[in-house]
């Protein structure tokens, strides 16, 4: 009876500390985000890019993380205390000719995105290098989750006597294929099966940086992220069950 009482016990210290892991913050490489917040899971970032005008032409560019889950990434309550997460992308193919016409269209296929959390802050706007550096936090690919073929698409809002002079919106959706926290946001849980919804929006800068990225603005990413109950947790409950092991034989014996 005793060996039945604490192997009850355990398994009950294993369930309560699953449900605590599950209910705090997670944390991955020093990037923290809670995930029973109303707004998980949400990333707003700069962006800097170069635009494609013609079929077959493809998209690159960068920028930083400045916004995660109602945290910004400045002072002791960061998301990310004393790093920082950036991201790079390439492989938008444009799938039609554009004039840069307001209102006009626009489609594309394919895509990657790489996400990287740095141990030192130095992201710089001027310098695309500084968003590529660090370890692969999320790797993420174009998905057609509206199922008519692409994995990004818009239109361009506006022209402006500013550089190229075309502004514009976009929304697709991404997979989640690899990276750090991978285990965490494979969830399948947006449209189509996909992980992320991304957005952006974009307008011409007053010069091109690099020569190549011509146009600035932000992005969002939207998800949800997964309970992954913490080792510590998992741990637990193996005792617990190895505790019932161990009272269902002691029963049998007696």
């Amino acid at each position: 009876m005793k060996v039945k009482k604490i192997a009850a016990s355990l398994a009950t210290m294993a369930a309560m500390s699953l449900t605590s892991a599950a209910a705090n913050a997670y944390t991955v490489l020093g990037v923290t985000w809670d995930e029973t917040n109303a707004n998980d899971f949400i990333a707003r970032a700069a962006l800097w890019e170069q635009i494609a005008l013609r079929a077959g032409d493809e998209i690159q560019g960068y920028g930083s993380f400045g916004w995660l889950n109602n945290k910004d990434n400045i002072g002791p309550d960061a998301y990310c205390l004393g790093c920082e997460l950036t991201y790079v992308f390439s492989g938008y193919t444009l799938a039609n000719d554009l004039t840069g016409a307001p209102g006009e269209e626009f489609f594309f296929v394919g895509g990657t995105i790489k996400v990287f959390v740095d141990n030192s802050q130095d992201f710089d706007g001027e310098n695309p290098a500084s968003a590529a550096n660090g370890t692969l936090w999320l790797e993420l690919a174009g998905a057609d989750g509206d199922g008519d073929g692409y994995t990004l698409k818009g239109s361009t809002t506006s022209t402006s006597t500013i550089g190229l002079g075309i502004a514009g919106q976009g929304s697709g959706y991404l997979n989640v294929i690899g990276g750090a926290a991978a285990a965490y946001f494979d969830t399948n849980l947006q449209v189509g099966g996909t992980d992320f919804l991304y957005t952006s929006e974009f307008s011409p800068l007053p010069s091109p940086i690099n020569g190549i990225f011509t146009h600035g603005g932000n992005n969002t990413i939207t998800g949800k992220s997964a309970q992954i109950p913490e080792p510590s947790a998992l741990a637990l409950l193996g005792i617990g069950l190895i505790g019932l092991g161990a009272a269902r034989r002691f029963k049998k014996t007696a």
